[in-house]
C-alpha cells in the first residue's frame, strides 16, 4: 500500500485495457512462408502490405518470416517489433526465372523454428502464400507441424493470374482439410476472410467474444523524479470497480508480465472493491541488471503488459498495457558539470532533426515539438546560424512545467546546431574553446573572445548511410574527426537514414565502409529520426536517442574532470603554511600526476600512449589495414562493459562498453580503458575485478573470465583504485585532489584548499587513498 502526498501533483500514465475469449491461450506466433519463384513475383507489394496488415491487425504478435524458391532462408526470426519487421521486408527478393518452391524444405525449417521456442501457452498460425506448386515432397513436414498442439495452417494462394482457381486448388492439395483462400488485392479483407472462423487469441480480426472489464486500473510513477535507466521501476497501482460496475470481486489477481529488460509482479484483492474504495499498491519490477549497454538499451520496453484474471469469469481473459513516458528515465543525464553537445555533418543529414530528437526526451507530452529548424530543403542549408539552446532555457520559458520536469534541475545540457559541411569552415577547435558564439552566420562566422556558454564538450558526426558511398564525403568527415581527435574529445558518430537499406546491406556498410572512419565502433550509434509526417513520440525512436546522449554526456564529464583539474594543476603545489602565508613548490621532475582521478605518487612510467598518439596519420585507412584489424574464428570479439570506481566506497563515476577480443589480455584491456578515460592516469594504480570484487591477474585472457561467467559474447567488469596503506595516525587528515575539487567547484575561476578537523591541506605533500 502506498500513501498519497497531498498537494504532489501527479500524472497517470496511458493504460489500456482489452477483453478476449480464451484465457488459456497466451502469445501469437505467426510464421508466414513466401513462395518466391518467378511465379509469385507479380505479388511482391501485395505479400508485403499483408505482412505489415496482420502485425497491425494483431498487437503483441511474433512473427516469423521464411522465403522459398531454389533455396530457404529465414529472413526473421520471431519478433514482435514493428521497426525491424519492416527493416526485413526488404530482404524477399523473387526470382525472375526461377521455379523453383522448396516448401516441404521451409516447413520442415518452420517446425524447427516454432519447437525451439515452444512454450505450454504459445499459440501458432502459419501462413502459407503460395503458387500451388512444390519441387519437393512436403507431406512429411506438414505432418510434422500439424502434430504441435495449437497450431492452425491457412493458405493464400497466388501465381496463376489467368486462372486463379487452378492455384487454390493446386494449394489445397498440398495442405489438404486446411483453410485456402485465393491471395486478393485487399489484404484487410484477406486477413479477415483468413481467420474468420479461429479464436484469435490477441488478435482484434477474431469471430471471438468479450466482455467489459469490470476493473479500471490507473498507475502511476512512484515518483515524480527522473531516475536512471539502469534502476527498478516502481509503480504505485490503483484499482477500481469500473464505473458500469458497483463493485470489482475479491480473488483478482493482476499480473504484471516479466520481459527482458523487468521482472514481473503479481497481486490479489483480497476483498471485494466498492465504489469510491479503491484499492492501492506498489510495486517494483526488478531491472534485469549484467546487460552490455548495447542490449540493454535494445531490450528497453515501450510497454509493460499485465492480466486480469477474474475469479467468476475464467472464460475470458482481460488484457492490459501501460505506455511508459522516457521522461522518468533520464537519470543517467545528471551532471554537476555544464555539457554542451555540438553537432556536425553534412547538409541534409539529420542533424537538426536529431538535436530536436535529443530535446524531445525531455518532452514528457505525446506530441513531437521542435526546438531546431529541421524543415526539408532540397540540396539547400537549413540552417545558416549556429543555434544554441540548454534544456534550462527551454524549460523556463514554458508556462507550465510538468511534475517530472522540476527533476531536470541536476540535468544541465546544452545543444549546438550549425550548417552543414562547406569548403572553408570553422576549424572545430574554436567551437570546443567557445570562440564561436550563438547567431555566427555561415559566410560571416567571427572568432570571438571564448564563453564558457559556447564552448563545445563533445561533438556528434550525424552521417547518412548515404555518404559511405561517396569517397569524398568520407574524407570531409574524417578530416573534421581527426581535429576533434587532435584536441583530446572522443568523437561520436550518428548513422541516419539506415531505414532504406535491408539488415544485410547495413551490416555489409558497417563492417566495410563505416570503419574508414577514425569513430570506435562502441562510439557508433544507429539512429532512426523522425521524419516530417511524424507528429507523435515513439519510445522506440526516443530509447535510440537516449543511448546516445548517455554517451555524450558520460564524455562530458570526464572531459570537464580532466579540464577542471587541468585549471588547478599550476596550484597543486601551492601549500598554505600554518601562519597563512603561500608559498608555491615546484613539482618534482619524477612526479607525475593524474589529470582525471587522485593524484598517484607512483614512479611507475606510464606504459602506453594517448588515443591520438596511436592514431595513424593517414586520414583514409585502406580496406586491408581494416580487415587485418577483424577479429578472427580464433580471436572472437568481445564486448566488455566497465563501471570505474575510483573510491573505496564503490562509487560508480561512469561506465564504458568497449571492444576487446577473447585472446586480449587483463593488462591490454586495462590500458585501453585508461586511454579512453585519461592518458594521464598510472596503469599501476588500478585494478580489474569481476562483479563479484574478485581481482583478476593482468597476465589472464578474457576468454577465461568469459568461460567463467556463462556469456560467450559479452562480461561485465569493474576497473577499481587500488586500496593504499596511509601513514597510521594521520589518516584523519588526509583529503584528495577529487574531494578538494569537488567542494570549491562552486567557485568560479578559484581554487580553495580545504581545511579538515581544523588541520590544513597542504597538496604538496599530503598523501592520498
Amino acid at each position: 500500500m502506498f500513501t498519497e502526498i497531498q498537494n504532489i501533483q501527479r500524472h497517470a500514465l496511458k493504460t489500456e485495457i482489452k477483453t478476449d475469449y480464451t484465457s488459456d491461450c497466451g502469445v501469437t506466433y505467426f510464421s508466414i512462408l513466401v513462395e518466391t519463384s518467378s511465379r509469385m513475383a507479380l505479388y511482391n507489394v501485395i505479400i508485403k502490405t499483408f505482412i505489415v496488415q496482420l502485425q497491425k491487425s494483431n498487437r503483441g504478435c511474433k512473427i516469423q518470416i521464411i522465403t522459398y524458391g531454389d533455396s530457404v532462408s529465414t529472413i526473421s526470426e520471431f519478433s514482435s517489433e514493428p521497426n525491424e519487421l519492416k527493416g526485413n521486408l526488404k530482404d524477399i527478393k523473387f526470382s525472375k526465372d526461377n521455379d523453383e518452391a522448396k516448401l516441404g524444405e521451409a516447413l520442415n525449417m518452420c517446425f524447427k523454428n516454432i519447437e525451439s521456442d515452444w512454450s505450454s501457452d504459445l499459440v501458432s498460425k502459419i501462413i502459407v502464400i503460395s503458387s500451388g506448386q512444390s519441387t519437393d515432397d512436403s507431406s512429411d513436414d506438414l505432418v510434422d507441424i500439424l502434430s504441435l498442439e495449437n497450431n492452425e495452417i491457412y493458405g493464400l494462394a497466388g501465381g496463376c493470374s489467368t486462372n486463379p482457381d487452378e492455384a487454390l486448388k493446386d494449394l489445397q492439395s498440398l495442405l489438404p482439410d486446411q483453410k485456402v483462400i485465393p491471395l486478393g488485392k485487399n489484404p484487410t479483407q484477406d486477413i479477415k476472410l483468413l481467420m474468420s472462423d479461429g479464436v484469435g487469441c490477441n488478435s482484434e480480426l477474431g469471430n471471438h467474444h468479450s466482455t467489459n472489464c469490470p476493473i479500471n486500473i490507473e498507475v502511476y510513477p512512484h515518483s515524480n523524479e527522473t531516475k536512471s535507466i539502469k534502476e527498478d521501476l516502481v509503480l504505485d497501482i490503483v484499482v477500481k470497480p469500473d464505473g458500469n460496475t458497483s463493485s470489482a470481486p475479491a480473488g483478482t489477481k493482476i499480473n504484471f508480465l516479466p520481459n527482458k529488460y523487468y521482472s514481473g509482479y503479481t497481486f490479489q484483492l483480497k476483498q471485494n472493491l466498492v465504489f469510491g474504495e479503491p484499492y492501492e499498491e506498489t510495486i517494483r519490477l526488478e531491472f534485469r541488471r549484467g546487460q552490455v549497454e548495447k542490449v540493454q538499451f535494445e531490450n528497453f520496453p515501450s510497454k509493460i503488459n499485465f492480466t486480469i484474471e477474474l475469479p467468476n469469469d475464467k472464460s475470458n481473459i482481460h488484457q492490459g498495457s501501460i505506455s511508459l513516458n522516457i521522461s522518468y528515465f533520464l537519470g543517467e543525464l545528471k551532471s554537476k558539470y555544464r555539457c554542451c553537445i555540438g553537432v556536425e555533418g553534412e547538409i541534409g543529414n539529420g542533424k537538426s532533426t536529431c538535436l530536436n530528437g535529443f530535446v524531445n526526451l525531455f518532452n514528457p507530452g505525446d506530441e513531437l515539438e521542435e526546438y531546431f529548424n529541421a524543415n526539408c530543403s532540397s540540396g539547400s542549408h537549413v540552417t545558416t546560424k549556429i543555434n544554441n539552446i540548454s534544456l534550462k532555457e527551454i524549460l523556463s520559458s514554458k508556462h507550465y512545467i510538468h511534475p517530472v520536469q522540476e527533476s531536470f534541475c541536476d540535468i544541465d545540457i546544452a545543444w549546438s546546431d550549425a550548417w552543414g559541411f562547406v569548403d572553408s569552415d570553422v576549424v572545430l577547435k574554436f567551437k570546443a574553446e567557445g570562440r564561436v558564439h550563438h547567431g555566427a552566420k555561415k559566410g560571416e562566422c567571427s572568432i570571438l573572445q571564448p564563453e564558457d556558454r559556447y564552448r563545445i564538450d563533445c561533438f556528434v558526426f550525424v552521417v547518412s548511410i548515404r555518404n559511405f558511398a561517396q569517397d569524398s564525403s568520407i574524407e570531409r568527415i574524417e578530416k573534421k574527426v581527426r581535429e576533434v581527435i587532435d584536441l583530446g574529445i572522443t568523437p561520436l558518430l550518428a548513422i541516419t537514414f539506415t531505414d532504406v537499406l535491408s539488415k544485410n546491406q547495413l551490416k555489409e556498410i558497417m563492417g566495410a565502409k563505416v570503419r574508414l572512419l577514425s569513430v570506435q565502433e562502441c562510439n557508433t550509434f544507429i539512429i532512426n529520426n523522425y521524419t516530417e509526417k511524424e507528429t507523435h513520440k515513439d519510445i522506440s525512436k526516443d530509447v535510440q536517442y537516449l543511448r546516445l546522449l548517455t554517451k555524450a554526456v558520460q564524455l562530458c564529464k570526464i572531459k570537464n574532470e580532466r579540464d577542471s583539474i587541468n585549471r588547478i594543476k599550476g596550484i597543486s603545489n601551492l601549500s598554505i603554511k600554518d601562519d597563512g602565508t603561500d608559498s608555491y613548490q615546484t613539482p618534482s621532475k619524477n612526479q607525475t600526476s593524474s589529470l582525471f582521478f587522485e593524484s598517484s605518487y607512483s614512479q611507475s612510467p606510464i606504459l602506453f600512449k594517448s588515443p591520438q598518439q596511436t592514431h595513424s596519420t593517414t586520414t583514409i585507412r585502406s580496406p586491408d589495414s581494416v580487415s587485418s584489424e577483424t577479429s578472427t574464428p580464433s580471436n572472437k570479439r568481445i564486448n566488455v562493459m566497465v563501471d570505474v570506481v575510483p573510491d573505496l566506497i564503490g562509487t560508480v563515476l561512469t561506465t564504458f562498453e568497449i571492444e576487446s577480443f577473447e585472446n586480449e589480455s587483463i593488462s591490454d584491456l586495462k590500458c585501453k580503458l585508461i586511454n579512453e578515460i585519461d592518458p594521464e592516469m598510472n596503469t599501476n594504480d588500478w585494478n580489474i575485478t569481476k562483479d563479484t570484487g574478485t581481482v583478476l591477474f593482468e597476465s589472464a585472457k578474457l576468454s577465461s573470465v568469459i568461460k567463467s561467467s556463462g556469456n560467450l559474447d559479452s562480461v561485465k567488469l569493474i576497473l577499481k583504485k587500488k586500496q593504499r596503506i596511509l601513514d597510521p595516525g594521520n589518516n584523519k587528515n588526509e583529503l584528495s585532489v577529487v574531494e578538494a575539487i569537488r567542494d570549491t567547484s562552486n567557485i568560479p575561476g578559484a581554487f580553495k584548499l580545504i581545511e579538515k578537523i581544523n588541520i590544513k591541506f597542504n597538496d604538496g605533500s599530503a598523501k592520498y587513498k
